[in-house]
């Protein structure tokens, strides 16, 4: 049985949002010349389009999390949690709520400052979140306005950001 869970399931997918009675979500358009990488990811607005967070900026920039769609997952071929964003057209970004996000490094902690990472180095690369300013394994972070962590990560890295609440 390939699809038992033996210990914990996971807390969730990148991306996903959770408790959507809170949510505040829009539609945006995607920068295709610079476009995010990656669901759950915190983005900027540049000329009208989001793009993911660069070198330089500070976490007041951030104006939301890149959502993952439902019901899909990506091309109906990537595995849930794997799949990449679209590269051009419209997407959805959380301006407000509670979204499932990948931790690369640190250990999180309830009300703990969420990081993104502007400055790519050692383990992580830009747009990754964190839970410090200097990661361990490389790069900078800037704490990111009215972000926290609802708990710790699962055993896979996954942890609840609460944004805007």
């Amino acid at each position: 049985m390939g699809n038992a869970i033996t210990y914990r399931m996971a807390a969730g997918v990148p991306g996903a949002v959770n408790r959507v009675e809170h949510a505040t979500i829009t539609p945006e358009v995607i920068d295709s010349g610079t476009p995010p990488t990656v669901y759950g990811a915190f983005v900027k607005v540049v000329t009208g389009k989001i793009q993911p967070l660069a070198s330089g900026d500070a976490g007041t920039v951030a104006k939301g999390l890149l959502v993952r769609p439902f019901p899909t997952s990506g091309n109906g071929t990537d595995g849930l949690g794997t799949s990449t964003p679209p590269t051009s057209g419209i997407c959805d970004v959380l301006r407000r709520g509670y979204i499932m996000a990948t931790l690369k490094l640190g250990t999180a902690a309830k009300d703990g400052q969420v990081y993104a990472v502007t400055t790519a180095g050692g383990s992580v690369v830009v747009g990754d979140i964190v839970t410090s300013a200097s990661p361990a394994g490389g790069g900078t972070g800037v704490a990111v306005t009215n972000a926290f962590f609802t708990g710790p990560a699962d055993a896979g890295g996954i942890v609840e950001i609460a944004y805007n609440i």
